[in-house]
This record gives structure tokens, C-alpha cells and sequence, in this order.
């Protein structure tokens, strides 16, 4: 990354980078910290660098359910700071009018954007339902015990379980929904999700997840834990 790169090979390879480290089972939030950090030196070498490179990060960032208010903060005065007459002389027209664009989307999206105060680079509530429902439909039960099934999923999400405990519990009530929808309940694997649940004080969580997720969260949680006793 170290050679003059254009603004349209920016914009592709920004998304290249993004799907590679998701591809390496990243949360989007991670992933697009990662990327952030991969190309602040093409950011360094001008305006033109950092003004597509701030966009794109831009973009991404809204396709987050929230915005870390200190990133928007970030983006709102960084973006407002560049000259963009002077940005003209280096682009086509064409590329030009899109970059404005882009801008101002960005700026007039990142005001309708939900605020997040927690910092930590994790997986938000729906993203690691859905992502742990992703990985379940996508191994063979066939030949395996329950235990099996429950251990490939728990192996898989190990790292992310270690990182906050919304992501732990998230992972956790996902799998336990899926095994009892499917009958396997005889792991002890299971057992040792349901003394986590029965243990876990959804304010645990603080400001990893909003209110309206807690709230949606317990009663996942009281419901699997009523499931799991009528057994």
C-alpha cells in the first residue's frame, strides 16, 4: 500500500480488505477497525487519500445498526476539514461529483444514526444471532452426538465468548434455542450453557447492548431456561 494509489483502486480495495478479514471470522465492527487501521498510511499521503479513505470508512460505519459517537464525531470533523476545490484537480469530473456524493451522504446519514457509548469492537446483538444460526446450518449434524455439535459451535465462537459477555450470552442462547429446536438436548454442554444463563444479570452487559436488547435478551433467556426444565 505504499504506492500511489487511485481513487477508485482506494474505494475497491478498502472493501477487499474489509471481506478479508471477515472472512477470517471477524465481527463487521473488528473488521472494519482492522481495515481503518490497514490504510491509515494511504490516508497520510493527502488530502485526496484521506478524504476517499474517511468516505469509505464512512460508508461502512452506517451499515452498522449504530455509530460509536466518538466515531461519528471523528468523521463529522475530519471530513468538514477537507478542501474539496482543491480535490477537483485530481479527479475526473465524474469521480469528483461521486466522491461529493458520497460525502454527503455519509454526513447526512451519520445525523440519523443511533448512538453507541461502547467502544469494544464486538458483535452486536442481532449480528451474532444471526452469525452462530449461519455457522449452525452450515455444519453436518449427521454422525455427530449432540455434544459434537455443541462443542464444532462453541469452538468456533471461542474467541468471541472471551471478548465481551454480550457476546458470550448471544452465543450461548443461540445455540441452546437451536438444540432444543432440534432435540439435542442430551450434552453436557447444554447443562453447562444453562448454569451459565441462570447465573448471568443482563446489566452485566452495560452498554453493550441498548435497553430494548436486554430486554429482548431475557426473555430469550427465560425461555430457553423454562424449556431446558420441562425436559
Amino acid at each position: 500500500m505504499n504506492s500511489k494509489l487511485s481513487y477508485e483502486k482506494i474505494m475497491n480495495l478498502f472493501d477487499e480488505t474489509f471481506q478479508e478479514y471477515k472472512n477470517k471470522k471477524m465481527s463487521n465492527l473488528e473488521s472494519l477497525a482492522k481495515t481503518y487501521e490497514d490504510f491509515e498510511l494511504i490516508m497520510s499521503k493527502g488530502d485526496l487519500e484521506k478524504a476517499t479513505v474517511l468516505i469509505k470508512y464512512g460508508e461502512h460505519v452506517l451499515n452498522q445498526p449504530y455509530v460509536f459517537y466518538k466515531s461519528k464525531e471523528y468523521l463529522v470533523k475530519f471530513l468538514n476539514e477537507i478542501n474539496y476545490e482543491i480535490l477537483q484537480k485530481e479527479l475526473t469530473d465524474e469521480h469528483y461529483q461521486d466522491l461529493i456524493n458520497r460525502k454527503n451522504e455519509v454526513l447526512q446519514n451519520l445525523n440519523k444514526k443511533a448512538l453507541s457509548y461502547n467502544a469494544r469492537a464486538m458483535w452486536y446483538y442481532d449480528e451474532i444471532i444471526d452469525e452462530v444460526n449461519h455457522y449452525y446450518n452450515s455444519i453436518s449434524l449427521e454422525g455427530k452426538t449432540s455434544d459434537d455439535i455443541a462443542k464444532d459451535v462453541l469452538a468456533r465462537f471461542n474467541r468471541d465468548c472471551r471478548n465481551t459477555k454480550s457476546e458470550k450470552i448471544g452465543v450461548y442462547t443461540t445455540l441452546a434455542e437451536r438444540l432444543l429446536d432440534d432435540s439435542l438436548t442430551d450434552t453436557n454442554e447444554l447443562r453447562h450453557i444453562e448454569s451459565a444463563l441462570k447465573e448471568f444479570n443482563v446489566d452485566d452487559v452495560g452498554q453493550q447492548l441498548t435497553s430494548d436488547e436486554k430486554q429482548k435478551l431475557q426473555i430469550r433467556i427465560e425461555m430457553v431456561l423454562k424449556r431446558l426444565s420441562d425436559i
